[in-house]
């Protein structure tokens, strides 16, 4: 059962994770900072796997001494395991361990310890799939060394996370995805919001500050928050995350309708083959 201070923790983390300027290019760095106020760990990495491409991107949230070399033994090892194998079914999509399959002893024993963990200088595993996420297969790993096995606390404290794993990263995708295409004001003034409700609201969903949106457009201070005050009002939402991506769906909806009318990341070939 989680404690009065770890719901504190985990709504501070939360808080942080969703600031404004969150992208793809800085979401796993922000989730490594999420989740190390969660639980311990001595090592946390990102993957993304294209199943169709059979390409595995992963990334650590510090340096790690010969990556490349321990990477190249994942890609070839990985699918003998479930424990690695990237299948988000196991354990009906929460968080499992390296304890969920084997002993600490059993584990050393094994050819991924000796190829990739020993060389990585850890012992332990926890792996979180990232749920909600398009043409992708996500997961975090929290890695260990000597350190106690993940507590029924931390297994709980990382299921709550997961869906905020999942709703930042395609936050992430979709913010950037307008970007690229050129946020525009135009979209949201079709939608209802006056001219300078939207030209405020297409600001604030790029991540601008209320202070950083009065010297764009050239407004008091307070002439700004009474629109974000409005555009709350009369879009229906909460904060400005609500708000930002109400925003982000109208210009991608805009878009559809008009046309039917960094990073220290390494890529790792998955070899695909039955385990012996």
């Amino acid at each position: 059962m989680l404690s009065d201070s770890d719901i504190k923790r985990f709504s501070t983390a939360c808080v942080e994770l969703y600031r404004p300027g969150l992208g793809k290019g800085n979401y796993a760095e922000r989730s490594f900072a999420f989740l190390e106020k969660l639980v311990a760990s001595d090592l946390i990495a990102f993957g993304s796997l294209n199943t169709a491409a059979a390409k595995l991107d992963i990334g650590f949230n510090h340096t790690v001494p010969q990556l490349d070399r321990a990477m190249e033994a994942f890609g070839a090892l990985m699918k003998k395991y479930p424990l690695y194998c990237w299948d988000f079914s196991i354990n009906d999509g929460k968080p499992f361990t390296r304890s969920d399959f084997f002993s600490r002893r059993e584990f050393k024993q094994l050819d991924i310890f000796a190829e990739v963990y020993r060389m990585l200088g850890i012992d332990d595993h926890c792996a979180v799939f990232v749920p909600g996420t398009s043409g992708e297969v996500c997961f975090f790993g929290i890695e260990r060394h000597k350190g106690a096995d993940f507590s029924s606390e931390d297994r709980d404290l990382l299921a709550l996370a997961q869906d905020h794993l999942g709703n930042a990263r395609e936050l992430a995708k979709s913010r950037d995805a307008v970007l690229q295409r050129g946020a525009s004001p135009e979209p949201l003034h079709r939608a209802g919001l006056t001219v300078r409700e939207a030209e405020v609201l297409a600001w604030l969903a790029e991540g601008k500050t209320n202070e950083e949106i009065a010297i764009l457009l050239r407004l008091q201070l307070y002439t700004v928050k009474g629109y974000v005050k409005t555009i709350f009002q009369k879009i229906g939402a909460p904060n400005r995350l609500a708000a930002a991506l109400w925003a982000l769906r109208i210009c991608r909806q805009d878009e559809t309708r008009g046309m039917g009318s960094t990073s220290p990341f390494v890529t790792v070939p998955v070899i695909t083959q039955s385990a012996s």
